[in-house]
């Protein structure tokens, strides 16, 4: 794997996306460690951090057929650059209305929030397009797990950088960073030489005809479709995760930003080990079974924490938690990259993204409703749940065969 690395590295063009992308995700990651925190010492800073997720996750839901219809329809370099420059000027203008005020109010910790969840909707499916168009095919492999390692290496930095930020400067200067990190990114990306796929432009004018259409081209892979969504729940309970984190850390855990600092990077650690690992162990023993491995080691790590609510299995629960998801999504990148037609795949990635997050903000809010009553720690047995869930529908479609990327007829599965 690591001969691998060194060969996608070699690659201009795979070079200048791992490398925006590695600042992006240092600068974003830094600044969703921030928010989270700073709203949880708000009163009512729980509910309000549960119920802006599930209103967040509805409104990306209803609005990511518009989204893929941008990835299928408009170059992608284009999308990417355009969400990148409009970070930078969102954090300038929420630094101005800061120092302004002299103080962070709800709101402004909640704009940058929204706008991160949005743009990120819109940035990483444009992202996925953009490289499967300029990587070679046979590079594929090798550039999942690149970018699942420099994706989890900027979040182990962000998670030790953004622990000791948040406790010693202001939110304006978290931004401040955030702004140079993305402009940084976007003078990267700028850079990479790009010509947009000419098959693309028969994309249909609806964005909810996009939708269906995603739909379509999976109806008659039905194992396909059963392994495609499982390998998506193990993301859906990370993000579900992901707000109860800095809560179980603050109440159950008694802790500070710099435990909540060291879970982000125990998480990131796993996740690297999985950029690692999976893509050699899919070759190996295949993809179902590398699924029903990740999928399985996921579920019994979100059990650890309310089984026992310590610290350090806190630790050992995200190191598992970040390898379990993070191999479920390379294992997912391989299948798609290999298998959906570049003119379709926004419109299947569509189609899966609308339907997790249905599910997410449904889980969202019932953790939500849950916490005054449950807490933080027994919130976790409702991941381990959802974990449980894909295990059993990835076994139920353990027969699922690949196709050749090149099909884009409707077929059996």
């Amino acid at each position: 794997m690591l001969l691998k690395m060194v060969t996608i590295w070699s690659d201009p063009k795979a070079r200048l996306i791992l490398t925006g992308n590695f600042l992006l995700v240092v600068g974003a990651g830094i600044t969703f460690m921030a928010v989270p925190w700073l709203l949880i010492q708000k009163p009512n800073g729980n509910a309000i951090l549960g119920y802006s997720n599930v209103a967040v996750t509805l409104l990306i839901l209803f609005l990511l057929p518009y989204f893929g219809k941008i990835v299928d329809r408009y170059s992608r370099k284009r999308v990417v650059l355009v969400y990148l420059g409009s970070a930078v000027v969102l954090d300038a203008l929420i630094v101005a209305v800061i120092l302004g005020e002299g103080s962070t109010k709800i709101w402004e910790l909640l704009t940058v929030f929204c706008f991160g969840s949005l743009g990120a909707s819109v940035y990483y499916p444009a992202q996925f397009a953009l490289s499967q168009e300029v990587i070679a095919p046979e590079r594929y492999e090798s550039l999942s797990g690149a970018i699942e390692i420099q994706w989890q290496a900027g979040s182990m930095f962000a998670g030790a950088l953004g622990a000791w930020l948040i406790a010693v400067i202001p939110f304006s200067g978290v931004l401040c960073i955030d702004a140079a990190a993305y402009l940084s990114a976007f003078l990267i990306m700028s850079r990479l030489q790009y010509q947009r796929a000419q098959e693309r432009s028969t994309a249909p004018a609806s964005a909810w005809a996009m939708l269906i259409e995603g739909l379509q081209y999976l109806r008659g892979r039905p194992r396909l479709s059963v392994v495609m969504l499982a390998s998506y729940l193990p993301f859906l309970a990370i993000m579900v995760g992901n707000f109860l984190s800095p809560i179980f850390v603050r109440e159950v855990l008694r802790g500070g930003p710099q435990i909540y600092g060291i879970g982000e990077v125990s998480y990131a650690v796993g996740a690297t080990l999985a950029g690692l690992t999976v893509p050699a162990i899919n070759a190996r023993i295949g993809l179902v079974p590398t699924l029903l491995c990740t999928v399985a080691v996921y579920g019994v790590a979100a059990s650890l924490n309310p089984m026992a609510p310590i610290a350090i299995v806190f630790f050992v629960s995200y190191v598992l938690q970040g390898w379990g998801n993070a191999g479920s999504r390379v294992a997912r990148t391989i299948l798609v990259l290999k298998t959906v037609p570049n003119a379709v795949v926004g419109r299947v990635n569509l189609f899966y993204s609308a339907f997790e997050r249905m599910l997410r903000s449904t889980a969202l809010a019932l953790i939500t409703a849950m916490l005054p009553t449950w807490g933080a720690a027994n919130s976790y047995w409702v991941l381990a749940v959802i974990a449980a869930a894909a295990w059993l529908m990835v076994w139920s479609a353990r027969h699922v065969r690949a196709y050749p990327v090149e099909t884009v007829s409707v077929g059996e599965s």
